[in-house]
């Protein structure tokens, strides 16, 4: 498809054609050296071309110290392949203008093409190549495949200009993948036909993809590729800091040139291209002081990157805090049922594996229903929230806290026999009988708790943590049905039978 859609193209009896003048001094460029004279004698016989040759050469762009009023002193003054790049160009923006269909937004081509020819002509003239004017009729001449296309493809082509903004990359990635080929294939194409030199042609066909030119115009093309850049970046109103950055970062990896001397460059391409524009008969734009449009655009950056951060920052709090949530509990801020399940396998685990003891103890508050009913559901909370924070204060570094559920507690003690988690489960039974509790209105009550504690050592083997669980749900029961207000301890042993030991 690619090949048949390139031929037509190229084939199309609408592509724009060159003037005879344009053919000849194509012609003369091919040549080693500069023939004044022929030079002048061709320029001289149109005197539409003569008049924006010597309006162009006295603008502020060239600098000259006099006045010039001849196409021959222009060219002592210039130089032949000044000259001749001048010609050409002016040549192919009569064809053109004369040629595409009205609703093509010319004076927005012919910019970036102003931009990219003053652009590329700077870049070589800051590197000292002698490249100069070469660089500034390829970088002119890049995007001429786009208007060949316009004409050919018609409409539909325009509405796919319009949908990449003004970024050319993009355009060249969405040609390929909807047509197979893109204005870069179809310019190259065009220019071998018109006879342009052969280091024209590549840097048009190249300057999307720089690296695969021929090694003997490398260096050209990657100045008319980086001029692509710069039209970019100084195409749309304001200027694009991530275009911007863009352009900078390769114009130090082709280039070496840092990223002031990339912000100096567009300043300067903004300023020159003005001066010559009206050679082109573009319209004026306006005043546009890139230097402060660059410090906006930064600080616009600056600002998004701190509101940004600020936004991240954000999202880590809540994120952190729906972690929170998620395994602790709302009312006490223990950990969860979720997390005791998991501490508690893990811990019985490392139980087996490191063969040291783990004990196990189970809280549940005595008649909490009768304080709920007596008391209303707010009193029962404070007396929750109170014996959460007792038992907190004895919660080991590596064990766990938690609201096994309603008016139950559990205490996990890592490498600690029954016997030692059985005396803290009566300290804290005995702390709890002894406090008073507020229940508001000025009115404090006492509450009392009772605890089943079981755990696995070396004599007392349990398959998993499951069992351990059980066995201490077992012990509590065991203290309900003794009277409630006291401990209970199930002891396990190896063989599956079971005793409980009254403390």
């Amino acid at each position: 498809m690619r090949k048949d859609l390139l031929d037509q193209i190229l084939d199309s009896p609408q592509l724009p054609t060159l003037p005879r003048i344009a053919v000849r001094v194509i012609e003369l460029c091919k040549q080693d050296g500069g023939d004044l004279d022929e030079l002048v004698e061709v320029i001289s016989v149109d005197p539409g071309l003569v008049v924006k040759l010597l309006a162009s050469v006295n603008s502020s762009y060239y600098g000259l110290s006099r006045q010039v009023v001849t196409v021959r002193e222009a060219t002592k003054l210039l130089g032949v392949r000044a000259v001749k790049t001048l010609t050409i160009a002016f040549c192919l923006s009569q064809v053109i203008s004369e040629q595409c269909p009205i609703d093509f937004d010319l004076d927005g081509f012919w910019r970036r093409c102003v931009y990219s020819a003053v652009a590329a002509k700077t870049i070589a003239e800051n590197l000292g190549s002698e490249l100069t004017e070469e660089a500034f009729t390829a970088a002119l001449l890049q995007d001429i495949g786009l208007v060949a296309m316009v004409q050919v493809i018609g409409r539909d082509y325009q509405e796919l200009i319009k949908s990449t903004g003004s970024t050319h990359s993009v355009l060249a990635r969405i040609e390929q993948n909807q047509l197979s080929t893109d204005h870069a294939e179809v310019g190259a194409g065009l220019a071998r036909q018109w006879g342009l030199p052969d280091m024209l042609v590549y840097a048009i066909e190249h300057h999307h993809a720089p690296d695969y030119a021929p090694a003997e115009y490398l260096v050209l093309v990657k100045m008319v590729a980086a001029s692509s850049l710069v039209a970019d970046a100084l195409s749309p109103q304001q200027l694009s800091i991530s275009a911007v950055s863009s352009y900078a970062a390769q114009l130090e990896e082709w280039m070496g040139m840092d990223e002031q001397m990339a912000h100096d460059l567009l300043a300067e391409v903004e300023e020159k291209s003005k001066l010559i524009s009206d050679a082109f008969k573009i319209k004026s734009r306006g005043h546009r002081d890139v230097n402060r449009l660059l410090l906006e655009a930064n600080e616009k950056l600056i600002a998004t990157t701190l509101e940004n951060e600020r936004t991240i920052d954000q999202l880590d709090k809540d994120r952190s805090r729906l972690e929170s949530i998620s395994q602790h509990d709302s009312l006490t801020n223990l950990a969860n049922r979720r997390v005791f399940d998991r501490a508690l396998k893990t811990a019985f685990e490392n139980s087996q594996q490191g063969d040291f003891p783990l004990s196990l103890v189970l809280f549940d508050i005595d008649h909490f229903k009768k304080i709920n009913d007596e008391h209303g559901h707010l009193a029962g909370d404070r007396v929750l929230v109170m014996i959460a924070n007792l038992l907190k204060e004895h919660e080991p570094e590596d064990g766990c806290v938690a609201r096994f559920g309603g008016e139950e507690f559990t205490l996990l003690l890592p490498r600690l026999g029954v016997a030692s988690a059985a005396q803290i489960g009566e300290h804290m039974r005995e702390r709890i009988e002894k406090m008073r509790f507020d229940v508001g209105d000025g009115k404090r009550i006492g509450v009392t708790v009772s605890a089943g504690v079981a755990g696995r050592d070396h004599l007392r083997q349990l398959g998993n943590e499951i069992e351990l669980l059980d066995c201490a749900d077992k012990a509590l029961y065991a203290a309900k049905r003794s009277g409630r207000n006291c401990i209970r301890v199930l002891r396990p042993m190896s063989v599956p039978h079971e005793s409980v030991d009254q403390q």
